[in-house]
């Protein structure tokens, strides 16, 4: 079982280097700390699929940046708001639709060894909008979106549902991901057999998080390529 992103497929960043919600108080002109702060907030509500249909009929991530902006006293235009939904998640889209050639391998590799593959991630509708197209989607036996299940890692109920969904125990199933949510503990907690830290995010973007995310793994490795070998 693996985690989607920054484990199967890494976003980069926005025009600038900045993350969602810098590109998002760049936009709006809202003090990114007290946006930070607010999406904070939302986020989970958001990713246990809570959150429903704004005013208009807007997405609740839409609806969402009108909401905050206009308290902050920085409301946005219609105009705005439309490219604030066109550009929503850009780098998440990029990344799905183009997956590093070694997680497509490594997952066929694995399901061309009889075992079967499933997906399991914190997500929230529109940071996926491209998941129908992207080559991971026909790669996993079965795949458990939070927004979906209701359930966020490390809540035991979702490492529950990607389990069923496989037909498969805890006991005789590995956990792949990059550490992020507490997903680690939540996998070893629930009994997997074996729990993988894909080192290559937070490697790259928090190397101080390494040698705790390390404990809270079986093990660890480099690249996904190298998770064959470790069954």
């Amino acid at each position: 079982m693996f985690d989607l992103l920054y484990t199967l497929a890494h976003p980069g960043t926005y025009p600038g280097g900045v993350d969602r919600i810098g590109w998002l108080a760049a936009l709006t002109g809202v003090d990114e700390t007290e946006l930070r702060q607010r999406w904070g907030e939302f986020e989970p509500v958001l990713e246990s699929g809570a959150a429903g249909p704004g005013a208009h009929g807007r997405d609740p991530e839409i609806d969402w940046v009108a909401t905050v902006s206009s308290d902050l006293g920085q409301p946005c235009s219609e105009s705005m708001l439309r490219t604030i939904r066109a550009d929503w998640d850009l780098t998440r889209r990029a990344a799905l639709r183009s997956p590093h050639p070694s997680a497509l391998s490594t997952l066929d590799g694995l399901r061309r060894r009889g075992l079967r593959v499933g997906v399991l991630s914190n997500t929230h509708a529109m940071e996926i909008r491209t998941w129908p197209e992207s080559p991971l989607a026909g790669a996993a036996d079965a795949v458990a979106f939070s927004h979906l299940i209701g359930h966020l890692k490390p809540e035991p109920a979702a490492y529950g549902a990607i389990l069923s969904q496989l037909g498969a125990m805890s006991e005789r199933s590995v956990f792949v991901g990059d550490g992020g949510s507490s997903e680690l503990t939540g996998a070893r907690n629930y009994g997997f057999a074996l729990v993988v830290l894909a080192e290559e995010a937070p490697r790259t973007l928090a190397p101080h998080t390494l040698p705790e995310l390390r404990r809270q793994a079986h093990t660890c490795v480099s690249d996904l390529s190298d998770i064959p070998a470790l069954l």
